[in-house]
């Protein structure tokens, strides 16, 4: 898969993702798109925090917006700037929403 990342625009080089994963504790991951790759970190309250109160009804896209802003790391721009490149960075950034699934037990 690293091969085939490095052929994108916006390649990062090993050392600089090795350096992203130490820098950022929840971890990193990519995001190809249209001959693109965009790197992210991991959202933590405070990135989340911050997406949500862009929440509106009538601009449901602004939290996907502010989310990639705010955890964007490195690699292509041009995936936040595109619209349908973005639209499929919404789709992967919904699974960031999400967060780790969690379950209820009553006792």
């Amino acid at each position: 898969m690293q091969s085939e990342i490095k052929s994108l625009t916006g390649a990062a080089s090993n050392s600089e993702i090795a350096a992203w994963k130490q820098q950022h504790k929840y971890g990193i991951y990519a995001i190809e798109v249209d001959g693109h790759v965009g790197y992210f970190k991991n959202p933590g309250r405070q990135e989340l925090n911050c997406a949500m109160s862009k929440a509106d009804k009538d601009k449901a896209l602004d939290i996907f917006e502010e989310l990639a802003n705010v955890t964007f790391i490195g690699g292509s721009e041009e995936i936040l700037r595109g619209d349908q490149m973005f639209i499929g960075v919404c789709q992967e950034l919904k699974v960031k929403l999400e967060g780790k699934k969690a379950q209820l037990v009553n006792l």
